[in-house]
């Protein structure tokens, strides 16, 4: 499934920026973990994500997921 949403991925944008979607990196799905999803599309700019459920994803722009990564350690 996971080949499918990949290649759906391509074609989808962000509906409150237009920015493009990918699938959700290692270190982004770990920064979005505290969330209840399957997997995550990342906006092109990686400052938010969108739930995946049962391999169904949620566009709208409620279920915007702002994301911070920890930054380099000192």
């Amino acid at each position: 499934m996971t080949d499918i949403l990949t290649d759906l991925a391509a074609l989808l944008r962000c509906p409150v920026t237009g920015q493009q979607l990918h699938l959700a990196t290692p270190e982004e799905f770990r920064a979005l973990a505290s969330h209840d999803a399957d997997g995550f599309l990342v906006r092109e700019d990686g400052a938010a994500a969108y739930p995946v459920t049962n391999g169904i994803p949620s566009l709208l722009p409620e279920s915007l997921i702002p994301i911070t990564l920890p930054g380099p350690k000192s």
